[in-house]
């Protein structure tokens, strides 16, 4: 069963390879375009963020947010303290930073793997930016419904917390969280420097190969521009919001779609969240089962709203 499970991986990734050659210049405009992406859109929102965490990890930041916020956790997701670092900070810089707080409590030991994978399934949060300025000036050309798929998307968020509040309930206060060696900022913010810029060439790898993907079925497969879009959409959530914004549809079925993918996330971001953490034996049934909750929970919520909202936006 195995080998003929290779044999067909084997026979796909030929095929693929082939296809490159055969549309060579849809792929180097592909990666052309994956690049000013990466580097426009994903650098700059990753690159501080990152480098900003870790340097807060370094100093002990957890300790102090969990003295704060960490009452929160306990009693709404039934979680220690300590786990409101990872939801704060995943609410301001947007998936897939959640997957990188998570990673580095699990190598400091502060969590265990249940309790990350619990946080997996609430924690997908947008950045706020790109769905208000991206989402609602750039592809919609409203900014109110911009705020209204915000809003719905980090609420659907933590609906799926209190849902799933009562899995691997673990409120022990037993963590000691260590303090870091200490060492000169220079070589702290050295280091996270480093460790950030590893993440980001992961990022650009796996969204380049997905937007290949993407445009290898647009020319390949003989679907009208709205399934190309929801193939894309589900593969590779970027292309898939500027697909379905171009076409010519209602704005509350844009609205709706759109919602649809960024709570999704797309398997591109599923790729990304799981191979930051790919040293840890995590659930991504469970993770694809909370993306699919959330994205049919939130697109219907925001269809509800605009149908009765339309005609006063």
């Amino acid at each position: 069963m195995k080998k003929k499970f290779n044999l067909l991986i084997c026979f796909i990734i030929f095929l693929f390879l082939f296809e490159i050659f055969d549309h060579s210049n849809i792929i180097i405009n592909t990666i052309y375009e994956s690049s000013k992406i990466w580097f426009y859109n994903i650098v700059p929102t990753i690159l501080p963020i990152y480098i900003i965490v870790d340097l807060l990890i370094n100093y002990n930041a957890i300790f102090y947010l969990s003295k704060v916020f960490g009452s929160i956790m306990e009693k709404l997701f039934k979680l220690k303290p300590e786990t409101s670092f990872v939801f704060l900070l995943s609410i301001i810089s947007g998936f897939p930073s959640n997957s990188k707080y998570l990673k580095n409590m699990l190598d400091d030991k502060i969590i265990n793997p249940n309790e990350a994978n619990k946080l997996l399934l609430f924690t997908h949060f947008s950045n706020p930016l790109f769905i208000i300025e991206s989402i609602g000036v750039s592809f919609l050309n409203n900014k109110q419904v911009g705020i209204i798929i915000l809003v719905v998307h980090y609420l659907t968020n933590i609906i799926i917390g209190l849902f799933n509040r009562n899995y691997y309930v673990n409120l022990s206060n037993d963590v000691k969280i260590k303090e870091k060696k200490k060492d000169s900022f220079v070589n702290t913010l050295s280091n996270s420097i480093f460790n950030t810029v590893k993440i980001l060439f992961l990022l650009y790898g796996i969204i380049t190969f997905f937007m290949i993907v993407t445009s290898l079925i647009k020319a390949n497969l003989p679907f009208n521009n709205i399934i190309n879009s929801l193939l894309c959409g589900l593969l590779e959530m970027t292309q898939g919001i500027y697909f379905v914004s171009s076409l010519t549809i209602p704005l509350i079925i844009k609205s709706t779609i759109i919602t649809f993918f960024i709570s999704f996330g797309g398997l591109s971001i599923h790729m990304q969240v799981f191979s930051i953490l790919g040293g840890y034996k995590l659930s991504y049934k469970d993770y694809f089962l909370a993306r699919l909750m959330h994205a049919v929970i939130a697109s219907s919520i925001v269809f509800l709203i605009l149908y009765f909202m339309i005609p006063r936006i």
